[in-house]
């Protein structure tokens, strides 16, 4: 099992992934205003970067051994700072989910269409790297003439589900926790936001909604303030909580600028999480803290649609869920082969890291093509 990875984005996530970002900013900006069919281009591009940083952590293996340089030293170090990538795609998951549902009625009804377009979003590419992997088993079992350890029928249902953790099953791509962690806070999200809805209508209040989350997001700050200390033998209830705040940040950052949550409140809780870091130096909350802020400086300065907008980091941004799935079997395999058949070295380790970037984009163009892009097309249908 990873640390927060120390890793699924979303939805990421993905991170990582969350709905597409053609999206509009509910302003008074002409330029924001009636481009419904636009791209958020800095989310892209914020998506873009996570997804390369991802890989890293899980590829500095190519540069762990006897004799390393000082390049390679200077790889690891920089390697652990790949991890926040994961905390990018839970805050911008909950930007754009925040967004997402912002005219949706969640009955019970609603929740259940909106989980639906979420499985069908990202439950075809997830199982796709499912076969992936236990191909990548089948593969190194045949290299290494030992028996593929390949999962049982209850581990790979359990899978198939985003149940893993919480049967206790563990992870078979140490990657795939976090799409634990993104479902079950979308599906969280979507109930508590339909509650907080009803709560509203009940009152007669429109400020409750915010009210209350705004309250959830103080409350979820105990894990990274060591208020309270998780200890469990279950992963998802030692990671859940401790990322809450995460997700909540993006949320309340959408809702300021649509206008539902005072600037002054913002304010207060970004200050508060910076506070936080300097206190902690806790890179989770200081990326939460710099994401929210980046995406709250673009919207307020109407460069929502303008930010990150370079062709590559377009096209990353993209297929970044796919780079997310399919990256590890190959940073496993390269990281066998290079032990295999080349020196250690500096230099030749660089390399392989190269191949390593350019074959999971390579492999996650083509999930993303074959699989993850009609997958797309059929939540827009549904949502329509």
């Amino acid at each position: 099992m990873s640390s927060p990875l120390p890793i699924p984005l979303l939805e990421a996530p993905r991170p990582v992934d969350a709905e597409p970002s053609s999206v509009r900013l509910a302003s008074n900006s002409p330029r924001e205003v009636g481009s419904i069919a636009r791209r958020m281009t800095l989310v892209d591009g914020l998506r873009g970067f996570a997804a390369l940083a991802v890989v890293l952590p899980h590829a500095v293996g190519l540069f762990i051994f006897a004799g390393s340089g000082a390049l390679s030293e200077w790889m690891v170090r920089v390697a652990d700072f790949g991890h926040r990538g994961v905390e990018v795609f839970f805050a911008l998951s909950g930007f754009v989910i925040a967004f997402s549902l912002r005219h949706t009625r969640l009955s019970p009804r609603g929740i259940g269409q909106f989980i639906l377009r979420r499985s069908l979003r990202l439950d075809p590419p997830y199982w796709v790297a499912l076969g992936l992997f236990c191909g990548y088993l089948l593969l190194r079992a045949a290299m290494t003439g030992k028996p593929a350890e390949l999962p049982s029928a209850p581990h790979l249902l359990s899978h198939l589900l985003y149940l893993q953790d919480v049967l206790g099953y563990g992870q078979l791509n140490i990657a795939f926790w976090t799409l634990c962690i993104e479902f079950q806070f979308y599906l969280a999200f979507a109930v508590l936001l339909g509650c907080a809805q009803a709560l509203s209508r009940w009152s007669g209040r429109d400020g409750v909604l915010t009210m209350f989350f705004s309250v959830l997001f103080v409350v979820s700050l105990a894990w990274p303030m060591g208020l309270v200390e998780m200890r469990s033998h279950q992963p998802h209830m030692m990671y859940l909580p401790s990322h809450v705040f995460i997700f909540l940040a993006g949320a309340l950052t959408w809702w300021t600028l649509e206008g539902r949550l005072p600037r002054a409140v913002w304010y207060a809780f970004v200050l508060g999480l910076w506070g936080l870091f300097l206190w902690k130096l806790d890179s989770r909350v200081f990326v939460t803290a710099a994401t929210s802020s980046i995406l709250y400086a673009a919207g307020r300065s109407h460069r929502l649609y303008t930010w990150l907008a370079a062709r590559p980091l377009q096209y990353l941004g993209r297929i970044s869920y796919s780079i997310y799935l399919v990256h590890v079997p190959l940073c496993m395999l390269l990281l066998a082969v290079k032990v295999r058949i080349a020196p250690p070295s500096d230099l030749v380790s660089l390399a392989f890291l190269g191949v390593c970037y350019a074959a999971s984009i390579a492999a996650a163009h083509v999930l993303y093509t074959w699989v993850e892009a009609p997958c797309l097309e059929w939540t827009k249908r549904l949502k329509r």
